[in-house]
């Protein structure tokens, strides 16, 4: 039997019904026997489950040979550029800790393999109790663009050691909480992180960044009949910066606060203005002067305040 990947998570949602499952991974050596409650361990066993899921349920499929890059399933063995399946877990209580791919294998893959774009990462968010009892809590079906991002210095959310870039990594996708930076809204800007990315790979730079976007794309075009609108890093870099955005938000929140701050004391100097000007009796005028002299304190103080946020705000706008 033959399924695709949507139809693979259809069944094991909804017939196998695995949300509601609970497993242990135990070993065994000797006469000893042990359940295992290190939690990292359950991410690399998951593919091995699928695996015996698939033969369980008489699933086609070939296993890939080149463990570095995916698909780890191709659910068409008659034709491999076809039903690509890669999948991954991560530890439903932290973020996705998982690799997506080296990232000069995978930017010289894509670009000789456009579909390999098409992969489908099944992915599962998992979770191990104190007596190691395992349960799924989510199960994801995602397109590489739809589980990255953009970083603070690269394109694309990368594993950078001493300057060397590494492996891609994900970003939060399935949150609604505010992060820095926003999971790419389609292909084509994926693409294009990408390409900008190959020229700040030191290997790439000097070999094929300065062609990698055109051979793509007329490898792209050979496959699918068209190009890809692909467009330039800097054309839409600052939509996925999300930091920036709350940078600009709170700066507005700060400068709307002075300007208030500002306002409330100045109506405060003129009203003991004004009570110095009716005041009846020498207290009255007393206290009227005295508190007129500390509000005009006060509002010195709240436009040095405002004009320093304002400086700020303006300098933040136009960096």
């Amino acid at each position: 039997m033959r399924l695709t990947a949507q139809e693979i998570v259809d069944r094991l949602l909804n017939v196998d019904n695995i949300l509601d499952l609970k497993g242990e991974i135990k070993f065994y050596l000797g006469d000893v026997d042990i359940i295992v409650k290190q939690k990292d361990v359950v991410g690399n066993i998951m593919q091995e489950w699928l695996q015996g899921w698939l033969d369980k349920n008489d699933i086609e499929y070939a296993s890939s040979e080149n463990s570095q890059m995916p698909p780890d399933f191709f659910l068409n063995p008659d034709d491999k550029t076809k039903g690509l399946l890669e999948v991954k877990a991560f530890n439903r209580n932290g973020s996705p800790g998982f690799d997506i791919a080296d990232f000069r294998m995978y930017a010289e893959e894509i670009q000789e393999k456009p579909y390999m774009l098409d992969v489908d990462y099944l992915i599962f968010g998992y979770d191990m109790n104190e007596s190691g009892v395992v349960s799924i809590k989510n199960v994801w079906l995602k397109k590489v663009w739809q589980i990255t991002r953009r970083m603070a210095n690269y394109p694309i959310n990368l594993q950078v050691k001493d300057g060397v870039i590494h492996k891609i990594r994900p970003g939060v996708w399935y949150s609604q909480k505010a992060t820095d930076y926003a999971i790419f809204d389609c292909l084509e800007d994926f693409i294009c992180a990408m390409e900008e990315t190959t020229f700040k790979e030191p290997k790439l730079r000097d070999s094929i960044a300065s062609t990698w976007l055109e051979k793509f794309q007329r490898n792209y075009k050979a496959r699918y009949g068209h190009e890809l609108n692909v467009p330039r890093w800097k054309d839409i870099k600052d939509k996925y910066d999300l930091a920036s955005e709350k940078k600009i938000e709170k700066a507005n929140e700060l400068l709307e606060r002075a300007k208030n701050n500002k306002q409330k004391i100045e109506v405060r100097v003129l009203r003991y203005q004004q009570m110095s000007i009716e005041a009846r009796t020498d207290r009255q005028r007393e206290n009227a002067s005295t508190n007129l002299l500390k509000a005009e304190k006060q509002l010195e103080a709240a436009i040095r305040k405002l004009e320093k946020v304002q400086e700020q705000y303006d300098l933040l706008m136009n960096s």
